[in-house]
């Protein structure tokens, strides 16, 4: 395995641990009744997967030579 894909796969697990981390923090505040900032922290979370979702998708689509118009 090449350098390049050991370190994407390290930000790979980078990215895991973010937004797991982003829940824990969103239930500690929610748990400490600050639900607004519990909620700022779940948005962010959502804001990434989306962002994230899109780019997985038409990845996806271009490797399958599906056009994504």
């Amino acid at each position: 395995m090449n350098t390049n894909t050991a370190e994407k796969e390290k930000a790979l697990s980078l990215q895991e641990s973010y937004f797991n981390n982003l829940l824990e923090i969103g239930r500690m505040f929610q748990n400490a009744g600050q639900h607004q900032k519990a909620c700022e922290v779940y948005k962010k979370g959502i804001e990434k997967a989306e962002i994230a979702k899109t780019d997985f998708m038409e990845t996806m689509l271009d490797l399958l030579g599906v056009s994504n118009d």
